[in-house]
């Protein structure tokens, strides 16, 4: 009877809340956002996948896709486990509202209880997410492999659909085990390393039947479904164990998570990155790895740049390192056929670059300092890119190393020679697409809140879209440069040459980036003073009606 009690009140405060968002929801603002995300997004995905004309594979990579296929893919879903149990280990995977945590927890209320409709939720909505990502995924590859495009589809959103929920029940499951950090980082390792061992060794891997669930779209076998059953299994036994969750986590994170949301609402990517390192607790070391001597004038730029990414834990090195070798592995898709990798690329880059610009974040989250120093404000932040600039140079190296172990069986010089050159430029102009998103947040203090008010609502939501695509859209064009050398490739010409002309394209690209940042507040002053000066002759015309027609 208490129980059936409990169940009623909370279900009778959840209706109520539930009640109460809904009456001050906005469903004309919400439907309009929904469009504006499903075209800018869904819309420009499936516009940009129907130019994919990339001809099928031949039979020998079918032979290779069946030998390698299973342990390769495998290797996404033990990424997905290491990350879910080093999230459960931080406190994840839930996050819930902070009245939840207040007055339902602390209440005499059953915790698994009260917290099996949001793990629940968490899980529908990981679901939800993989499986977009996973049909796209599968609806490119459809093209290229055998097998139908509804096959494909199908499979992509399984397999993206099991790895999200991969990830939410090994979390749920470290988190009520008290794994430490360092324990969930071992276990990660070990399997990462497992996994790795059977995609060079053909051993048996932890996650082969994960990876062969990932082929259903050209052959299906029915032992891959235990992959399914281990999955579900992890969110069950999570799922049972939710008494054992830490209230002290859920605090922390209900904060969090809110100005998450807040921040994703204004487009603040810098923002968000910071509460993801927060919620991840990844904190910067308290010295710099390297103290560079204290020197004055501009150099002091340098050195505050320099010891800011210094302080770069390992698990933030860890991190860049693989969006490095990610993105090459992509360069290396694109390069073999699959045309619509140099995307994936390019979003690598993008996050590389985010990273590596926290010198730059850090100066324009202090406009007070900035203003106060002797510098006009684009000379200093242009500055302060030229320490991250230096500082991708090791990732370059290692996206040269990938290129070069995945083509060693593909005149592996030749790709390196090729890989040696792009590189450094790919990475940079990668990186300027997240200097022109850092910079755009930069305080403005020349704009005017009223105009912007004024602006129409279809002017103002396609203004936004584009202020978050553009500097990714950059990034992007940084990997084009992979489809140029292809091209050369296939009509015989040098490789090495195209290589070399790309390379100079993205240098340009990179430089016309530092010019913007070092001319923005000059241009937008002059842009001001003249529509300052329409709006004054304006005034002076209408002056000038009304005293004719009062004539």
């Amino acid at each position: 009877m208490h129980t059936a009690t409990e169940h009623d009140a909370l279900g009778d405060l959840r209706r109520a809340r539930r009640k109460n968002r809904l009456a001050e929801l906005d469903w004309f603002e919400a439907a309009y956002r929904v469009y504006l995300v499903a075209f800018a997004f869904g819309g420009s995905a499936l516009w940009l996948s129907g130019f994919v004309k990339d001809a099928k594979v031949s039979d020998a990579t079918v032979a290779d896709i069946y030998r390698y296929g299973p342990a390769v893919m495998g290797m996404f879903a033990v990424v997905a486990f290491a990350a879910g149990i080093r999230s459960g280990s931080r406190g994840g995977p839930l996050a819930i509202e902070e009245a939840d945590v207040r007055h339902v927890l602390l209440s005499p209320v059953d915790r698994r209880t009260a917290l099996l409709r949001p793990a629940s939720q968490r899980a529908r909505s990981a679901a939800f997410s993989g499986l977009i990502v996973g049909a796209l995924a599968g609806e490119l590859a459809g093209r290229r492999l055998p097998g139908s495009d509804a096959a494909w589809t199908f499979t992509g959103s399984v397999f993206g659909a099991s790895l999200s929920v991969l990830f939410v029940g090994a979390a749920l499951v470290a988190h009520a085990s008290k794994i430490p950090r360092w324990l969930a980082s071992v276990i990660g390792a070990l399997f990462i390393g497992w996994q790795g061992a059977a995609i060079v060794k053909h051993v048996v891997g932890p996650a082969n039947l994960h990876g062969s669930l990932a082929l259903w779209g050209m052959r299906q076998r029915g032992i891959d479904l235990i992959a399914v059953a281990v999955t579900v299994a992890f969110v069950a036994v999570g799922l049972l164990l939710l008494r054992r969750t830490s209230l002290d986590a859920l605090a922390r994170r209900s904060g969090l998570v809110a100005q998450l949301h807040f921040a994703v609402t204004m487009q603040d990517l810098r923002t968000v990155m910071l509460l993801r390192r927060q919620l991840s607790q990844e904190n910067t070391r308290a010295q710099p790895w390297i103290r560079l001597r204290r020197s004055g004038g501009s150099a002091a730029i340098w050195r505050r740049g320099w010891h800011s990414l210094l302080r770069f834990p390992v698990s933030r090195l860890l991190r860049m390192s693989v969006l490095a070798i990610g993105a090459a592995a992509c360069q290396v898709a694109a390069y073999n056929g699959s045309s619509a990798m140099f995307l994936v690329s390019g979003g690598l880059l993008f996050l590389l670059g985010m990273e590596a610009m926290e010198p730059l974040s850090q100066e324009i989250d202090q406009p007070d300092r900035m203003a106060s120093l002797p510098h006009e404000r684009g000379e200093l932040l242009l500055r302060h890119t030229l320490a991250p600039m230096i500082s991708l140079l090791p990732f370059a190296a290692i996206a040269v190393g990938t290129v070069a172990v995945l083509e060693r069986h593909h005149g592996a010089g030749g790709a390196a020679a090729v890989a040696a050159v792009l590189a450094l430029p790919t990475i940079w102009a990668g990186a300027a697409g997240a200097v022109i998103s850092i910079v755009k947040d930069a305080p403005d203090l020349m704009t005017s809140v009223v105009e912007q008010s004024m602006m129409p609502p279809e002017m103002s939501g396609m203004t936004t879209i584009l202020r978050m695509l553009i500097p990714i859209v950059v990034s992007i064009i940084g990997s084009v440069s992979v489809l140029a050398v292809r091209s050369a490739h296939n009509h015989g010409t040098s490789e090495l040459a195209t290589a070399i002309r790309m390379a100079v394209a993205q240098l340009l690209l990179c430089a016309l980036v530092g010019w913007w940042v070092r001319r923005r507040d000059d241009w937008k002053v002059k842009l001001n003073a003249f529509l300052s000066e329409g709006k004054q002759v304006t005034a002076q015309q209408r002056a000038a009606k009304v005293d004719t027609s009062r004539r």
